[in-house]
């Protein structure tokens, strides 16, 4: 079949975006008379979309911080308008947005399963989740080329006809169209559209409008994701990528809350590096800079998965460890303070055919608080904060005054 300008595969249109003066008059043509103007607005219904945690791992391509619980901008919300846009462009009965798992591409796995994170239509909730390949296909061919396809013979054996809700819950696929899903300059998905709401099959005037409506979807999506990246730098310390102290209050205030809610424990570190004013004064503040960042990187290379970091200030660091009971919380500073006084860290600045010269080994003393073991019941939220946070600080300052490069625990509130 062809309809204007567009190669046919099989039973599946492939609609090619190219001139070609010598078709104006063909007959082809005239099936599509009506004015390129979008199709009046009609409600399609409840968006279904997965959770904003579930959705986050979709675009782990663009962001790389693990944070997800305190996103300023929804990006269900704005998969919610997209479908909505795309409905108001062509007025459909149902239609999904399906995107690839980028984890799969970065572990090499060159046609990675396309997921449904966001649908409308009658009984189109169960395909929430739902997987299809995205090596063949309509859906697979959409992701393959980069271009828009519509079919009005969807085969019984397309993996889009099997996902699609029974017989009985609508039409069967009558007519499908779709078009990818482009962040940047990376296809990562597809958005499809499911029976022309006025009925009959959909028109190259249709694609048109989608192919128009492609870079509003692109632009809308990115911009969220700038969004967030925005909020993420703001949370971070510039030097040494940890969160930085500001961030680092509202994430004790969440864990406080949820150990509150959970009846589970949670403990604190507070690390200060030994002897560093010694680096800046011998080797400058340059050499002190890369110190930071150095014992920054064996402190996400060391803590556990759970544990929150941020710097807190100069050359003080933070850890929260969620769960984690004083036995375990002693344990872990204790593996933390054996790798930085073990890291052997060398003068990155050395121009030219200078040997990188070792610095002066820097150690830390530790002090670590249980918000179980050591704050007594009672209190406001704040107040308990501010108390576990000084707990820790008063042990470390203990390990220090008992010699350095040593963990101490926190004596219990009084």
């Amino acid at each position: 079949m062809t309809v204007g300008n567009t190669e046919t595969t099989g039973n599946v249109e492939h609609l090619a975006e190219v001139d070609d003066p010598t078709r104006a008059a063909a007959p082809a043509e005239e099936v599509d008379e009506e004015p390129s103007v979008p199709n009046p607005p009609s409600a399609p219904g409840p968006i279904l979309t997965l959770s904003p945690e579930e959705i986050t791992r979709f675009f782990l391509r663009a962001r790389r911080d693990q944070d997800t619980e305190r996103w300023d901008v929804r990006l269900d919300a704005a998969l919610r308008e997209i479908l909505e846009r795309a409905n108001d462009f062509v007025p459909s009965e149902s239609g999904g947005i399906l995107l690839d798992d980028p984890r799969a591409k970065l572990a090499g796995i060159r046609t990675p399963r396309l997921t449904f994170i966001a649908t409308f239509g009658p009984g189109t909730a169960h395909l929430l989740g739902k997987r299809i390949p995205s090596d063949r296909g309509f859906v697979g061919q959409i992701y393959r080329t980069g271009s828009p396809f519509r079919s009005d013979d969807l085969s019984p054996d397309d993996p889009l006809s099997i996902a699609m809700p029974a017989r009985g819950a609508g039409r069967p696929v009558a007519s499908v169209i779709g078009m990818p899903v482009i962040v940047g300059e990376s296809i990562c998905g597809v958005l499809q559209l499911v029976n022309r709401r006025s009925g009959g099959p959909y028109s190259a005037r249709d694609n048109e409008l989608l192919r128009i409506f492609a870079a509003y979807m692109s632009s809308s999506v990115q911009n969220a994701l700038d969004a967030i990246r925005a909020r993420a730098l703001a949370r971070l310390d510039h030097l040494t990528g940890l969160f930085n102290s500001r961030y680092f209050h509202v994430r004790l205030e969440d864990e406080i809350a949820h150990a509150d809610h959970n009846a589970t424990d949670l403990s604190l570190l507070f690390i200060d590096l030994d002897h560093f004013k010694e680096v800046n004064d011998r080797y400058g503040h340059l050499a002190g800079s890369w110190t930071l960042r150095e014992v920054a990187r064996l402190l996400s290379e060391s803590a556990p998965p759970a544990a929150v970091l941020a710097r807190y200030g100069g050359d003080e660091f933070v850890a929260i460890l969620p769960g984690s009971d004083i036995d375990r919380a002693v344990q872990t500073a204790e593996d933390l303070r054996r790798v930085i006084a073990e890291a052997t860290m060398f003068d990155a600045e050395a121009e030219g055919e200078q040997t990188a010269q070792p610095l002066p080994g820097v150690r830390a003393s530790i002090g670590v608080a249980s918000y179980r073991e050591h704050l007594a019941p009672g209190g406001n939220q704040r107040r308990r904060e501010n108390l576990l946070l000084r707990l820790a600080d008063a042990a470390m300052y203990r390990a220090k005054a008992n010699g350095r490069n040593r963990v101490e625990v926190a004596d219990a509130e009084d």
